[in-house]
């Protein structure tokens, strides 16, 4: 199953499951990848992961040959930079339920720990409802929430 979020011109995160996303998901993982506005420096994530009854974010990275194509971007597979290790496991302190993290897709240059923290947010809940019925305002409202706008 695929399912598109959008929001704006330039928003869009893409959740699924099984064979049907970018890279495939075994049983009982959750895919999103986010895509935002091409050259901004929080334009792109994905995440993949399964829940767990363990609190907080485990790391368990299999190794795909997967090529991603992103436009302006260059995307690695794999966790390469420290500082968004660190924002997972931040990001899942307050998790009702763990997550262990499966696979992550860095951009070269739109990657953040901003884009990190807010995926842990949306696949956490995708998981606790399921991508079929998750409600796309609950979506953006998780993915808003998790790194609330600077003042």
């Amino acid at each position: 199953m695929l399912r598109e979020f959008r929001r704006r011109e330039f928003s869009c995160l893409t959740g699924w499951t099984g064979c049907d996303g970018p890279m495939p998901a075994e049983a009982g993982v959750v895919g999103v990848e986010y895509r935002g506005r091409l050259g901004h420096p929080s334009s792109y994530g994905l995440l993949m992961a399964r829940a767990t009854d363990s609190p907080g974010v485990q790391l368990d990275l299999n190794p795909m040959p997967v090529t991603l194509l992103v436009p302006c971007d260059e995307v690695t597979l794999g966790l390469t930079e420290p500082e968004y290790a660190e924002a997972l496991h931040a990001a899942g302190r307050d998790l009702a339920r763990g997550l262990v993290i499966t696979a992550i897709g860095e951009g070269l240059h739109g990657s953040s720990i901003v884009v990190f923290t807010r995926l842990v947010a949306v696949i956490s809940l995708l998981l606790a409802t399921g991508l079929e019925s998750a409600d796309e305002v609950a979506i953006w409202a998780s993915w808003d929430s998790a790194w609330p706008e600077r003042r």
